[in-house]
């Protein structure tokens, strides 16, 4: 395991160490891992992702992939990309507390503690996570899970195991989304919305107008 700052660094440290010209990334993705490949001189393809997270094309097998495990709870689809692409790296910036899968596995230790920095490494997945894990955490996506989960339009399906970061609420209106950040922002919380907006044409603009991620760390 390797100690890195940030987990954009981990990233930038494995396309040097890899010499990756190109990698394919999804649009739903934070711009800073955008420009930390390209600060790289790197090569960013684009690709869309379905209702469920899961990427919408099919990879060339020798390509570099990236694949953010979404708000924690995209282990599933972890674990069967992982054994298709030999070459495929995992953005655990989400998911703090999974075991390393596929060709190499970074995480943000700042989503998951009060730190303000921090991000681990591992490069395939000979070590496994020994972080002890946060079932508060746990338990409070739980709560929120049974009580919006009736009318989440995402379907969630997560091991007794996993710690998410948040819980992904998808509205069925920007106005049903609206109106519950008012209502949890009232409750004290505050909400973010991710990431930048997309075209209303891509599939993933509901992601960005409608997902509603509830915190856990309160």
């Amino acid at each position: 395991m390797k100690k890195f700052d940030l987990a954009r660094d981990a990233l930038r440290f494995l396309i040097r160490e890899y010499e990756i010209k190109e990698i394919y990334i999804p649009y739903y993705l934070c711009d800073v891992i955008r420009h930390s490949i390209i600060a790289e001189n790197c090569k960013p393809l684009f690709y869309h992702i379905d209702d469920n997270f899961y990427p919408s094309q099919d990879f060339p097998l020798d390509s570099f992939i990236l694949y953010p495990n979404y708000f924690g709870i995209c282990e599933i689809n972890v674990d069967v990309l992982v054994k298709k692409y030999p070459k495929i790296i995992i953005d655990n910036a989400h998911s703090f507390y999974s075991d390393p899968k596929g060709l190499a596995t970074f995480n943000s230790a700042r989503k998951f503690l009060p730190v303000d920095i921090g991000a681990n490494l591992w490069i395939g997945d000979t070590e496994k996570n020994i972080l002890k894990k946060d079932y508060i955490r746990r338990n409070k996506f739980d709560f929120f899970h049974s009580k919006y989960g009736k009318d989440n339009l995402l379907k969630i399906s997560i091991t007794k195991d996993c710690i998410p970061f948040c819980y992904p609420y998808l509205a069925e209106s920007i106005e049903q989304a609206d109106y519950l950040v008012k209502q949890l922002e009232d409750d004290g919380l505050t909400i973010y919305r991710y990431w930048n907006n997309l075209p209303r044409s891509y599939n993933e603009y509901k992601f960005y107008s409608r997902l509603v991620p509830i915190p856990l760390n309160y």
